[in-house]
């Protein structure tokens, strides 16, 4: 790979968004006003350009790997580029060989001949440097070009009779800064700069979320995402200051490359508990970003941002930070079998949890917002499992469908005026044709219909999940009839019956700046699956194989291995490889089976709510406190009120007591001592001249009286 332009390509791709984002807040206002959407356009545009030609020059890399035979995960198709030196700080520290056994859990390569002492290859702290593999250059094409049709779709919606809405030019700067920010996430080349971009991330969605400041719920809604994320941040933040500690740089390279020599920054041998440590550290930021429980609360309340929004946050950016972190961190969580669990169980319950919570809720907006939590729910399950490439080709599908359901879902709420609760409206497939028909795409993929993306990424999830846990792959089946059942609730209720509109309310179909962008996304929710089935070689999985080759797939390997060797059985390897010995019919039968049950889904959705809507009326009222559970949402948020919020504000409460009363009385009693006595004694400074000398007089005859007297 060409490194000088490699690096022209990473600069191009932080700086247009940027400098995007400067423009629409400089000129914006004063200058470019209803027009301010075309630097944000230009910005993201030209970092989407760069993210493409940055592929495109990996892909050749990895094809030129693969046909001249060199290992899978050599060095030629990743590179760490620096661009400069930040905070340097000299020369540091060299690592012994480790004189231990390796870790547990993965192949010994380490012991076929002793290393020689490690010189670490940044000769400063930190440095700002770009790492260029497979990884990060399907996640900056997929972030980019997915926020560019964002970007361009907002043109109209944030519009009202031609007219665009206050806070235009804020509202466009502020979604090249988020563009901004999850590139600087995903193109960093060590961990500070990841922790940067992170929390540049959380700073953008606050304002996004509460862009419409002024109504106390998207006000509440934004403080309420920046706080419960501050409260996974800080085990991120945690985790990697103990990285320092432990391995005394921040570079990924470095990190990884001492992780594998088994060695800390002093030479001694790694303490597997200390990894299991770091990786369930960085699994709290990764649980917060990417709304896992029991940090998912805020992720529903989101929705209280303008709809591109939505589809900015959960289609391709901030919600997929914490897959793409732990994905990027393999080498560290894949030596705890603990940490691997907590993931995988972690991202199973997530997956039904949501699931059932979506089965009732009646805003459109907040049913894909759940189903939002479930799908990442199966991402983090698929990363616990060792397949890591399996999640990642979630991701992107997933960025396709989610995409194009949010903004069809904007589409509608901009057609209805604001509008978007089931129960007020029905019919659109009269008056939103053209919506109508994207939006039944999106649900078809969502749903894990064959033929449609996520059916292919959602099966390879659910057939290593069954071989390695297969308690875990039972859940994400159920769920993925739940996703089908209430993703076609939504629709029948939306779409179906008689055109039923709230009064006053006039539906029109989108313009062409926003049905343009959806028809792009309906492109990719129907054919992006299709990188990753067999009978094309599944070239999305063997572009992603030198990233995982030395982690995950490394791990899997091991574990079959152990099989043959009769070892403790257990291991997510040996259970990969039983399920694999199984057959054609094991993976074709599982196939099948998810698709059918998807379809079963559909078929009860239109029963139920397209055809005889009594039914969920009579279930309703049969089992009043299921639903009303499921409608509360388990009482979460509540149990998190009378547990962490009431208690928090009445310490706070206490503390402002203490402050005004003790503190600031202290205080004052202090100031008011000198202030009396200087009050007492200003009556003898009148300036009269008789009171002095009466006073001069008075003071000689004591002083004599004394003297005489003693």
């Amino acid at each position: 790979m060409d490194i000088a332009f490699l690096k022209l390509l990473g600069i191009v791709i932080l700086t247009a968004p940027l400098g995007g984002a400067l423009v629409c807040g400089a000129l914006g206002p004063r200058r470019l006003k209803d027009r301010t959407h075309w630097a944000s356009i230009f910005g993201v545009g030209a970092a989407a350009a760069a993210a493409l030609a940055l592929l495109t020059q990996v892909v050749g890399a990895v094809r030129t790997s693969q046909t001249s035979g060199h290992e899978a995960g050599g060095s030629h198709v990743s590179a760490t580029i620096p661009v400069y030196d930040w905070i340097a700080t000299g020369a540091r520290p060299s690592a012994s060989p480790p004189v231990a056994a390796p870790i547990k859990g993965l192949p010994r390569e380490d012991a076929r001949l002793p290393h020689a002492p490690m010189e670490l290859s940044s000769p400063s702290w930190f440095r700002v440097e770009f790492l260029v593999d497979p990884l990060s250059a399907i996640m900056l094409a997929t972030v980019t070009c997915i926020a560019l049709l964002i970007v361009i779709y907002s043109r109209d919606y944030m519009r009202h009779h031609d007219h665009a809405e206050r806070g235009y030019e804020r509202f466009f700067a502020y979604l090249a800064l988020f563009v901004f920010s999850m590139c600087a996430l995903v193109l960093g080349g060590n961990f500070l700069l990841l922790y940067l971009g992170w929390e540049a991330v959380g700073l953008c969605s606050y304002l996004l979320i509460g862009f419409y400041y002024g109504k106390p719920s998207a006000a509440a809604a934004a403080k309420k995402a920046f706080l419960v994320n501050r409260v996974g941040d800080f085990g991120f933040g945690l985790g990697i200051l103990l990285i320092y500690i432990t391995f005394g740089t921040l570079s990924y390279h470095d990190v990884f490359d001492m992780i594998a020599r088994n060695v800390d920054v002093t030479g001694a041998a790694l303490d597997p508990s200390k990894l299991t440590t770091l990786a369930l550290l960085l699994f709290c930021g990764a649980a917060g970003k990417s709304a896992q429980i029991p940090l998912y609360v805020w992720l529903p309340d989101a929705m209280e941002g303008p709809s591109p929004v939505s589809a900015l946050i959960h289609a391709a950016t901030m919600v997929t930070a914490g897959v793409y972190m732990i994905a990027r961190c393999g080498a560290i969580f894949v030596h705890s079998e603990t940490a691997m669990l907590v993931v995988a169980v972690i991202g199973g319950c997530t997956a039904i949890f949501s699931a059932t919570i979506a089965l009732v809720q009646t805003d459109m907006k907040r049913i894909l917002a759940y189903s939002t939590i479930s799908q990442l729910g199966y991402m983090f399950l698929a990363l616990g499992v060792y397949a890591a490439d399996s999640a990642v080709f979630h991701l992107f599908t997933h960025a396709f469908f989610k995409a194009l359901l949010f903004l069809g879902a904007g589409s509608v709420m901009h057609a209805m005026g604001g509008v978007i609760d089931l129960r007020q409206f029905s019919g659109l497939r009269h008056a939103l044709p053209k919506t109508c028909k994207l939006i039944l795409i999106g649900s078809l993929a969502l749903a894990g219909v064959p033929l449609f993306s996520g059916f292919f990424s959602k099966d390879e999830i659910l057939h290593h999940a069954l071989s390695v846990h297969p308690a875990l792959g039972i859940m994400g089946l159920v769920t993925a009839a739940l996703t089908a059942f209430y993703t076609f609730r939504m629709f029948f209720m939306a779409f179906a019956g008689p055109l039923r509109v709230p009064e006053g309310v006039h539906p029109h179909e989108s313009g062409s700046w926003m049905i343009l962008p959806m028809s792009l996304l309906a492109i990719g929710a129907i054919f992006a699956g299709y990188l990753g089935v067999g009978f094309v070689g599944r070239p999305f999985h063997a572009f992603l194989e030198p990233v995982f080759h030395n982690t995950f797939l490394a791990s899997t390997l091991h574990g079959a291995h152990e099989v043959v060797a009769a070892a403790p059985a257990g291991h997510a390897g040996a259970a990969i490889s039983t399920g694999a010995a199984a057959g054609f019919m094991a993976e074709y039968g599982l196939l099948l089976a998810s698709g059918g049950l998807a379809i079963l889904s559909i078929l009860a959705a239109y029963v139920v709510y397209g055809k005889n809507p009594w039914i969920a009326a009579t279930v309703r009222a049969t089992a009043p406190r299921v639903y009303g559970l499921l409608w509360n949402k388990y009482y979460v948020d509540e149990a998190y009120d009378l547990a962490l919020v009431r208690p928090l504000r009445a310490l706070g409460r206490l503390c402002f007591w203490l402050d005004e009363y003790i503190v600031d009385g202290l205080v004052w009693l202090i100031a008011f001592v000198p202030q009396a006595m200087g009050y007492g004694a200003r009556g003898v400074q009148r300036g009269a001249l008789q009171g002095y000398g009466l006073a001069m007089g008075v003071g000689l005859a004591i002083v004599v009286t004394v003297v005489l007297t003693w």
